[in-house]
């Protein structure tokens, strides 16, 4: 048994020579990850930056990976590494994050205009119920 279990960047199951592997999936969760911290622009502003300095960073992350391995096990790092040599993904990245903030916002609009509505079908009744009220007292009645 390897130290890695088989997410050692060279394993055949983390390689793709043939460079048609599918990044949707961890681009997803890395867009739902960075609207979730409310990160939006930093992160756009940042992936915008090094677009063009994309594959050095890819060889800095893999230069770096026995230091980066003690820290991080997982196989989506090496697919982050992989994903980030192409500025192609690096596009489709920014364009996740931004159909992500943009389905955020739509929820927090549609869950807001809820909650007015809910107040303001409360809001109808108590209003009803205090002008009654003074209507009374206006009259002296106090029936």
């Amino acid at each position: 048994m390897s130290l890695f279990d088989g997410m050692h960047p060279t394993s055949p199951s983390l390689t793709d020579t043939e460079g048609n592997e599918d990044y949707s999936d961890l681009i997803e969760r890395i867009s739902k990850a960075i609207v979730v911290r409310q990160l939006t622009v930093p992160a756009i502003i940042f992936f915008e930056t090094i677009k063009p300095l994309s594959f050095l960073g890819n060889q800095i992350l893999i230069f770096s990976n026995p230091m980066v391995s003690l820290i991080v096990t997982s196989k989506d790092y090496y697919k982050f590494v992989r994903m980030i040599e192409d500025r192609d993904n690096i596009e489709k990245l920014i364009k996740g994050i931004e159909d992500e903030n943009a389905r955020d916002i739509q929820q927090k609009r549609e869950l807001k205009e809820s909650c007015r509505k809910k107040k303001s079908f409360l809001s109808r009744f108590r209003k009803k119920g205090e002008s009654d009220m003074t209507n009374e007292e206006v009259d002296g009645s106090g029936r």
